[in-house]
């Protein structure tokens, strides 16, 4: 009960909380009352475990500190956690996982119980680890977790001939859509969609919302500067990975906010960029979660270059049945059925008329 709440103190924060965690904390006197809880709202302000300590007060004392995420015990921006927690009188200290940061790994716990606080770990684990999976992938792998997102046609278009895709989905659908960017750190499309569709790329209708970093893999700049991608209200972020051809003819063209990052060609992928270039560039800038939005070139280097670890497909019960319908995913080559890419851990959800299909490309959460 009480790492669930932990659980969804830490959800609120999602999509602004990198580099770090997302991380909720509840205080439990020794009557078993719950006396003090928060959560790490953004990097840079106090942790979770801070936050519900300050709030519990001398109730703590003698108590029990739940957290999702092993406290730290190194030095950030803010200080140790793990002395807070023992200067505090908790006696106990349940953690749902154990820290992936090098930097932390266990020592916290083990920091806790040389202090003489009973340490338990592993309640609502995979929990978690889910909830955290950008940061987990960050610490394990060095690169962002990356959500491929396509709403499409029966038919698996995401636009007829024209290149018209407003709309496929539904109303429903595209405030899911919205919620989503809320709490992804980056939401990325191709040159192609941003030209076609001229996206604006930020949160509308969430209360509360904040827009992601925008970002465009546009290998020979053809987003137009004047775009909505490229400008937008104050404070908005937008980056065009691009070749250094591009660079070259049209850099001087864009505004001063917008940032042109050099990326590589990709052989493989029919002289594309190199998309794990872009990744580890997002990952650097302290990027953990990546909403890909297509297009099909884009969606379909992602998943070859295998990238992707989770999908999100809006179905809408539509047919265009056109050849010259522009393809959700376009095919870099022949595959064969037996090396068809398998969903995992797939779910179905009901969006007005519209059906969401999720699932994960990977066995487990690294």
């Amino acid at each position: 009960m009480h790492m669930e709440r932990c659980l969804r103190l830490a959800s609120q924060a999602l999509g602004r909380t990198a580099p770090n965690p997302a991380v909720g904390a509840v205080v439990v006197d020794r009557q078993g009352q719950v006396v003090g809880q928060g959560y790490h709202e953004r990097a840079g302000l106090a942790h979770a475990e801070v936050v519900a300590l300050d709030a519990a007060g001398e109730a703590a004392r003698g108590g029990t500190l739940y957290v999702n995420l092993e406290p730290c015990c190194h030095h950030g921006r803010t200080p140790p956690c793990v002395e807070r927690v023992v200067s505090s009188g908790i006696k106990r200290v349940v953690v749902s996982m154990v820290d992936p940061n090098p930097a932390v790994a266990g020592r916290g716990i083990e920091a806790l119980r040389h202090a003489g606080c009973q340490v338990e770990i592993g309640v609502l684990e995979a929990e978690s680890r889910w909830l955290n999976r950008g940061f987990v992938k960050m610490m394990t792998r060095g690169l962002p977790w990356v959500c491929l997102k396509l709403a499409t046609t029966l038919d698996a278009k995401i636009a007829d001939r024209t290149g018209q895709s407003r709309w496929i989905s539904g109303p429903e659908a595209r405030q899911h859509v919205h919620e989503l960017r809320n709490i992804f750190d980056c939401v990325l499309v191709g040159g192609a969609t941003a030209l076609r569709d001229d996206p604006e790329l930020n949160v509308r209708g969430v209360a509360g919302g904040r827009d992601p970093l925008r970002a465009v893999v546009d290998p020979d700049l053809a987003v137009c500067p004047g775009s909505r991608i490229c400008n937008g209200d104050e404070g908005s972020s937008t980056v065009l990975f691009c070749s250094a051809d591009a660079i070259g003819r049209r850099g001087g063209c864009f505004p001063d906010h917008v940032r042109l990052v050099e990326i590589g060609r990709d052989r493989s992928t029919v002289g594309y960029l190199d998309l794990h270039e872009v990744m580890a560039w997002l990952g650097a800038e302290g990027v953990l979660t990546v909403l890909c939005e297509g297009g099909g070139r884009l969606a379909a280097g992602l998943v070859a270059s295998g990238l992707v670890d989770e999908v999100k497909w809006i179905v809408s019960p539509k047919i265009l049945a056109d050849t010259q319908a522009v393809p959700a995913i376009a095919g870099l080559g022949e595959v064969l059925l037996k090396d068809a890419r398998q969903l995992k851990d797939v779910s179905v959800t009901q969006l007005g008329s519209d059906v969401l299909i999720c699932g994960t490309m990977i066995g487990e959460i690294c």
